[in-house]
């Protein structure tokens, strides 16, 4: 079986922590990269394959819908 790459960016630290738990408890879930960075998550996304992104909407630096924005601009799936 497939696994599903997810990424997880969230500014919350407990959330973060949280969703990490969520997904390994997934067996078919991959956790490849989670953070409270947005910008980082944004610069992993361009090298990396992701199949889920657990995103959260409202961040201080870039909003969640924003960061879609940006990588549906660069990324074609």
């Amino acid at each position: 079986m497939k696994k599903i790459k997810c990424i997880i960016v969230d500014d919350e630290p407990l959330a973060v922590s949280l969703l990490e738990k969520y997904v390994e408890k997934i067996p078919f879930f991959e956790l490849v990269f989670s953070t409270e960075n947005p910008i980082l998550a944004l610069e992993y996304i361009q090298t990396h394959d992701a199949d889920l992104i657990f995103l959260d909407i409202q961040m201080p630096e870039l909003t969640g819908i924003n960061f879609m924005k940006i990588v549906g601009e660069k990324k074609k799936y």
